[in-house]
């Protein structure tokens, strides 16, 4: 018996031993530069051919090993899933397939995962609004902010993080407040707008004072934006007493999570404020550099 016919399903030609893909078993292709052309509109809609109810433990299964490859694999599934789930289930699915975009951008750098991040967490601040969960609907405002400003859609970005202001003063969220102050400061000290950024900044210390989190961490992340602007405006009298408050704060926090970026800043603080050279002991040398990228500080 012959063997019957395959379509490509990019271009369309009709063959017999095209090659499948792997994932789904479903979509054929005459080969690898068509696959490869059809990748972004197939990726949709590709998923391993399981019955529905079976994607939910699938995608728990390769969350718990923290394998975010694993779980977009099942992405093509996600229309179909949210479909037939109540709010609070598809706002969690949402976060399972958003978390994984934000692994796979941390990972790769990879701007498509970063869009397609956004695209999620801009559909699941609406079902938190709905489903009364202000504090994560603001946190969800705040990692949506930062991800568009590495897309450089700073606008957007700025919108969000008002957003997320007014959601955490709305309703005594200060951890959220703190969050987006700070990442309003930080816009405004980028544009020039410095005694704006100042002014938030100091406002997001006070916000972190008062988290209901009761998390000494917030002080730190508070500090530090607000340390670096006031070196920035030359304002050393009221930077002093902070680089000491952060130093003490930063010894209380050393080796909790063993990681030592609030040691790299409080000697990088203290350097600045004395104008000497910035010495750090091999350990702390080690993870120097990447606490300065990610503070965003002026070297």
């Amino acid at each position: 018996m012959a063997a019957s016919a395959e379509s490509c399903v990019q271009c369309g030609k009709q063959g017999t031993g095209f090659k499948r893909c792997s994932a789904c078993k479903q979509a054929y292709y005459c080969g690898a530069a068509c696959q490869n052309a059809n990748w972004k509109r197939h990726k949709k809609t590709c998923a391993p051919p399981v019955s529905l109810q079976d994607v939910p433990a699938k995608l728990n299964e390769a969350r718990a090993s923290g394998d975010w490859r694993g779980v977009l694999q099942w992405e093509g599934r996600m229309e179909e899933l949210v479909a037939h789930q109540s709010d609070d289930d598809c706002s969690g699915t949402l976060a399972v397939f958003s978390g994984a975009h934000q692994s796979g951008f941390y990972t790769t750098g990879s701007k498509d995962h970063a869009r397609s991040f956004v695209v999620l967490e801009e559909r699941r601040i609406p079902l938190l609004g709905k489903l009364q969960r202000f504090r994560d609907q603001g946190d969800t405002m705040c990692n949506l902010s930062s991800i568009l400003r590495f897309l450089d859609r700073k606008s957007e970005a700025a919108t969000w993080y008002q957003r997320a202001r007014d959601v955490g003063a709305a309703h005594g969220f200060f951890s959220v407040e703190s969050q987006a102050c700070i990442g309003l400061g930080h816009a405004a000290m980028e544009e020039g707008r410095h005694e704006e950024g100042v002014a938030l900044l100091r406002n997001a210390l006070v916000a972190a004072e008062l988290n209901e989190l009761d998390d000494p961490q917030h002080e730190l992340d508070a500090l530090i934006p607000l340390i670096s602007a006031l070196f920035t405006t030359k304002s050393l009298d009221e930077a002093e007493p902070l680089v000491i408050r952060y130093r003490e704060a930063a010894k209380a926090q050393s080796g909790k999570d063993g990681v030592c970026f609030a040691e790299c800043y409080s000697l990088l603080f203290s350097a600045r404020l004395h104008e000497v050279p910035c010495l750090c002991t091999p350990r702390l040398k080690k993870n120097y550099h990447s606490a300065v990228i990610a503070s965003s500080m002026p070297m």
